[in-house]
Formats: C-alpha cells, sequence, structure tokens
C-alpha cells in the first residue's frame, strides 16, 4: 500500500503535513507558481519556550514574503524535491494560504537600462543575470538591437520568451537560458492505459493525421531587429510558432512549408494524471502505451505538469502533451519498441 509523504520547508520550518500544495510547472510560462495551504491553529513555541502569538504578521513575523521554500513529496518516505523557491505572498485567513514563485522570484527585485547593438544571447546574459545565479545557454544566438528601460531580470527574460522564442527555466538551482526542452535533462517515463500508472486519460484525444490541423508561423529577426514572418498550413489550426535569426524570406516560407508537414502526426493531445511518483518535468517524454489499440501507442513531449497533494486529495499529477517524439510498436514478445515517426 502507498503512503503520501512530503515535506514542505518554509523558511527554517519544516512541515510534514499539510491541506494541500499545488505547483504548476510549464515552459510555456517564465517561472512555477503555485499555492501552499497549511492549518491557521498551529502553534509554535520558540527557542525561549515562549509562544509566538502571530507567526505570519508584523516585522518579526515566522513566515514573511521572500522567505526560501522546498516542497517535496512521495510515497512510503522515499520523497524527491520537485520545487525550490519563494514566498510570494500570505493570506491568513482560515486556513493559511501561501502563494509561492520559483527561483525566478529573486529576479524580479532589480532594475535594468542598457541599449546594446546586436548582443549575442551570452553577451546579454553577462550583463542582466545578478552575480550568484547559476546560469546554462543552450543557443546561442544574436538579438539584434536590444533595449532595456528601468526593467527587471526577470522582465527581460519573458521579453526574450515572448518574442524571439529563447526561453529561460530554474532546474536543480542553475538557470537554463535558450531551448524550451534541454535533452541533457530530459527523462523518459511509460504509463500504460487501464493500469494503475494511468489514473484518468479521458482528457486524452486521438487524432489522425488526416484530421490534424496545423498552422505554422516562423519568424526571422535580423541584426537590426527588423522581423519577417511566414506562414503555412490550416489557418484554423493549432498554431506553432517558431523563432529563426537571418532568414531570408525565400528561406523561411520555404521552412514553413516543411515544418507544416513534418508536425502532422496521429497521436494523441490533451492531458491524463497519474500519481506524484515519478515525478514528471516539462520538458521530459511520456510514453504512453495502449495494448487495446497498439498503434494508438506512442511518447510525446510533456510541456506543462500541475501536481496536487494534501490531506483530502492525496497525490496525483496533471501531465500536458504535445508533439509526438516518436512511435511505440509492439513486438511478437508484447513487448513495445520505438520507431522514428514517418518510418
Amino acid at each position: 500500500m502507498l503512503r503520501l509523504d512530503s515535506e514542505i520547508k518554509l523558511n527554517t520550518q519544516v512541515f510534514t503535513f499539510c491541506h494541500e500544495v499545488t505547483i504548476d510547472s510549464s515552459y510555456d510560462n517564465l517561472l512555477d507558481s503555485g499555492k501552499i495551504i497549511i492549518p491557521k491553529r498551529i502553534r509554535y513555541v520558540n527557542q525561549d519556550g515562549q509562544d509566538v502569538p502571530n507567526i505570519t504578521r508584523g516585522t518579526n513575523a515566522l513566515f514573511k514574503a521572500g522567505d526560501a521554500v522546498e516542497v517535496s513529496v512521495g510515497y512510503n518516505a522515499n520523497i524527491t524535491k520537485f520545487f525550490t523557491g519563494f514566498i510570494k505572498s500570505v493570506k491568513t485567513k482560515f486556513p493559511i494560504l501561501f502563494e509561492v514563485e520559483d527561483q525566478v522570484y529573486s529576479l524580479k527585485k532589480n532594475r535594468l537600462n542598457l541599449s546594446l547593438e546586436n548582443p549575442k544571447l551570452s553577451e546579454l546574459l553577462k550583463k542582466i543575470i545578478p552575480e550568484g545565479i547559476a546560469y546554462e545557454i543552450t543557443a546561442e544566438q544574436n538579438l539584434g538591437q536590444f533595449r532595456i528601460k528601468n526593467a527587471s531580470t526577470a522582465a527581460v527574460l519573458d521579453e526574450l520568451r515572448k518574442n524571439h522564442g529563447i526561453f529561460s527555466f530554474f532546474r536543480n538551482g542553475v538557470l537554463y537560458v535558450g531551448l524550451s526542452v534541454n535533452p541533457s535533462l530530459q527523462k523518459v517515463n511509460r504509463f500504460e492505459f487501464n493500469t494503475p500508472s494511468l489514473i484518468n486519460g479521458d482528457s486524452l484525444k486521438f487524432i489522425d493525421e488526416s484530421e490534424r490541423k496545423i498552422k505554422v508561423i516562423c519568424k526571422s529577426i535580423d541584426n537590426k531587429n527588423n522581423t519577417l514572418e511566414a506562414t503555412a498550413g490550416d489557418e484554423d489550426g493549432e498554431t506553432r510558432t517558431l523563432y529563426f535569426n537571418n532568414y531570408s524570406l525565400t528561406d523561411l516560407q520555404a521552412t514553413a512549408d516543411r515544418l507544416k508537414d513534418e508536425l502532422k502526426y496521429s497521436g494523441y493531445e490533451g492531458n491524463f494524471t497519474t500519481f506524484v511518483s515519478p515525478l514528471v518535468n516539462h520538458g521530459d517524454i511520456v510514453e504512453l502505451i495502449n495494448r487495446t489499440i497498439p498503434e494508438q501507442s506512442g511518447a510525446y513531449l510533456v510541456t506543462r505538469v500541475l501536481t496536487r497533494f494534501g490531506y483530502n486529495t492525496g497525490g496525483r499529477q496533471r501531465i500536458y502533451i504535445k508533439q509526438k517524439v516518436y512511435d511505440l510498436v509492439e513486438d511478437a514478445n508484447g513487448n513495445f519498441i520505438q520507431k522514428a515517426l514517418g518510418e
């Protein structure tokens, strides 16, 4: 029998109980965020043996905005840390609710003013990342004319995501900047329909390649920050936007025309629910096995994970998938083996 166990560290205090924890993690957002709810009727005794009458108010409050947060969860005392960040705010109605954000929270406090002529990403990051923050560039590129006026590091990273297709996320204390998916961090987990590993797959929908609609938008930014754009595919289809540097309009259109076909596939879309172990991160690959209809088995990229656990909810991950990565084919022994798309 699985027993849900967790450890929540708020400032210096450790809780092994909670009403509920929810953490939302997606590479489409700049940061991971969530809520931690604990009982309000908590008695805290300080080192002198005196009761602390109010743990969330006053200048010497036990918990306040900016305090460090760590969250671990698992089963039968085998827990894994999956969130590190800070308290964003404290709401003291019954029960106590902490709004939390990951380490990007620490990048919101500074203010920058810069004017750079076609810097490389590495050159920009040297100027905007605060000392003490470990970071790694996963895709170097030129940025064109780049202006920053009274903006925080977090705001600049968000601008890179929205207008240049440069993604940023923290993983294990390191800020990764560049690709939305880092192969060196990628894990593969397998989930099978009609088994305990996949609790609920009702929100997954299988779409045949002939019915899938895709709209591709390709953007190219030159050294003077001029933008070219080419589109291809179905006007009312799911939009995929990709970014390039110094492409001609002809090359950009050819790329869009090629990708509109490559991005079409027969497979699932949507989300499914599983337990909190194994823990899944955005950027990972999930293999979905369907023994009833084996040809619908395949592997997909994870874009978002919504993790939730607590006293009344147990432990659940809602895993959102997007692009199919490869097919899975059943062999004569009933094993599913990897097969490249289109083979």
